[in-house]
């Protein structure tokens, strides 16, 4: 597969620039049409081994298939399968994280404080307890496979990326696995057993935060002075490192590291001997550290982290009606099983979010599966389509068969409008009218399979009127332009945790920001904490009201400027 130059078109985004290029993948970073950037993972399916695949598709994209949100995790946003001349390919795209590699952080900074470390080793234990309860197992945790994502404050999130030598679990004793699969996987941070005898379990995953814990404090792969070499075969190195492992134990190994904060240790001891559970070792890590011990460059709230708190409406800014109104319809029933048993009360089929963009119908969403405590599927229609007949419908039935298996799940669809929209406005595509057939069919009651279906359009007007009817969308709600009370609470919001000067009138921006997106406020703030910080001075009035004046709300530009291509 050759490399993929600046420009090409691969389904419905634009490649920026290479990252990264192997021997059956490529990576890149692409920009969809409204010049939004994102990751792209390209697989070339001529040559992919045959134990990295999951039938017709890389195991990467079952397992993220199998996956929910998670704040740890990135998200498969989309997914699709072109023909490059005569090689069949395969695309995955994620969000694209700015940041650095955990390796190259430890490399800039040497060892890490107790605090950075226990963060992040707390972050990636969220992270494989979300891909355990879906079944997958990760099986190349390794430094170079964390990405320090850095936040607007400065601050970092861990995000453990790379699934392509993630497995299905299995019933205990079934062969399941190839040994080829593991040649490559890192001997410094591979479990015992899975380098020796490829038995897989949870406890692979833990072994190598264990080994990634150790690496921060130290500085040092754990069992750096194993005699193996990077040109020797995949299997001799593994060989190698078992026997080093079994002349030199974990308890030698981590004996300078006696001092470290005792739980903390423990949590080394016990994942890198495999006797810790995820639940003891997400408890040793929550432990509190001492005053010096809490020193961190990465600055990450611990205890956010051990609670990785959702909250729901409460993180909505205004649109109490609204959440009042849900509250009634979806909530109270569930918070009254007992009520909804004797009064027959079922949840809405489905709910459509309509109204004009970057107003949080998206957002307000995610916000509602939270109140639930459901699972969540984001789809974009993009990655529902297909080239090939009728593999759009069989795309739909996955998606709803895959939100079955959470037990309940809101399936939230973007943009529904590009697969409902109306049939008789394409008369004579019979395979657009069998996929809008197709969908109304999965949505019937599917209430009673614990799925409850989001849509989110800007084009109501547009949608086939069946999906419309009661039984499919029973709840039509229009998100508007934030009112004056909620523009108020969305400044405050935005600007809280910014150096601010003493001369702030909220009411003011808000009365100035009418018919304002919801999007538009935090680009406003944005904007202005900009210019303060480069004159390195407070955020005044003043830059808040001169961005407004130079930037009309988005909901009136028809034809917006926007960088172009080269």
């Amino acid at each position: 597969m050759n490399e993929f130059k600046k420009g090409t078109g691969i389904g419905n985004y634009v490649v920026l620039y290479p990252l990264t290029r192997k021997e059956y993948t490529q990576t890149y970073c692409v920009a969809d049409k409204d010049h939004f950037q994102f990751f792209m993972k390209v697989y070339d399916m001529n040559h992919i081994p045959d134990f990295l695949r999951n039938g017709e598709d890389p195991q990467e994209l079952w397992a993220y298939n199998h996956l929910g949100l998670c704040d740890y995790l990135p998200h498969l946003m989309c997914s699709g399968r072109e023909k490059e001349g005569t090689t069949d390919i395969v695309y995955l795209v994620t969000k694209y994280f700015s940041g650095k590699l955990l390796s190259q952080y430890i490399e800039e900074n040497g060892q890490l404080t107790q605090g950075e470390a226990q963060a992040v080793a707390l972050a990636l234990v969220k992270a494989i307890q979300h891909l355990h309860s879906h079944g997958v197992y990760h099986l190349d945790i390794t430094p170079q496979n964390v990405l320090m994502e850095i936040n607007s404050d400065g601050t970092y999130t861990p995000k453990l990326f790379d699934l392509e030598y993630a497995c299905e679990r299995r019933p205990a004793g079934e062969v399941a696995y190839k040994a080829k699969r593991f040649e490559k996987v890192d001997p410094y941070y591979s479990h015992t057993d899975l380098l020796s005898t490829q038995k897989v379990n949870e406890s692979d995953d833990l072994f190598s935060i264990g080994a990634i814990l150790y690496t921060m404090l130290t500085g040092k792969r754990p069992w750096d002075d194993c005699p193996i070499t990077n040109d020797m075969p995949f299997v001799e190195q593994h060989i190698n490192m078992v026997r080093w492992r079994k002349d030199h134990p974990v308890d030698s190994l981590l004996k300078p590291l006696v001092s470290v904060h005792p739980p903390m240790y423990e949590a080394m001891a016990r994942t890198m001997d495999g006797r810790i559970t995820n639940e003891e070792l997400e408890r040793l890590l929550e432990a509190p550290l001492s005053e010096v011990g809490r020193k961190s460059r990465i600055n990450v709230d611990v205890q956010a982290l051990s609670k990785e708190k959702k909250m729901g409406f409460a993180e909505i800014a205004g649109m109490d009606e609204l959440k009042q109104n849900l509250g009634q319809r979806v909530l109270w029933p569930l918070k009254h099983p007992e009520k909804a048993m004797q009064y027959r009360l079922h949840l809405p089929n489905g709910i459509l979010f309509y109204g004009p963009p970057g107003c949080g119908k998206t957002y307000f969403a995610s916000k509602l599966a939270e109140e639930l405590k459901w699972e969540m599927e984001f789809i974009s229609t993009a990655s529902l389509g297909s080239a090939y007949q009728h593999e759009t419908q069989e795309n739909i039935q996955k998606i709803f068969l895959r939100a079955e298996k959470h037990g309940h799940c809101v399936l939230c669809i973007d943009e529904i409008d590009g697969i409902l929209s109306g049939r008789k406005e394409v008369s004579g595509n019979s395979s657009h009218n069998d996929e809008v057939n197709e969908f109304l069919v999965q949505m019937n009651e599917c209430h009673k399979r614990g799925i409850l279906v989001i849509g989110t359009t800007n084009r109501k007007d547009i949608i086939d009127p069946a999906a419309l009817r009661t039984g499919r969308f029973d709840l039509l709600i229009e998100i508007k332009a934030p009112d004056l009370e909620m523009r108020k609470r969305l400044f405050e919001m935005y600007l809280a945790n910014r150096p601010l000067a003493e001369d702030l009138n909220i009411t003011e921006l808000a009365e100035l920001t009418e018919g304002y997106a919801s999007s538009d406020i935090p680009f406003v703030v944005n904007e202005a904490a900009l210019f303060a910080a480069i004159a390195d001075k407070p955020v005044t009035q003043t830059h808040l009201t001169n961005v407004i004046k130079n930037h009309p709300s988005s909901l009136l530009i028809t034809k917006p400027n926007r960088i172009g291509f080269q």
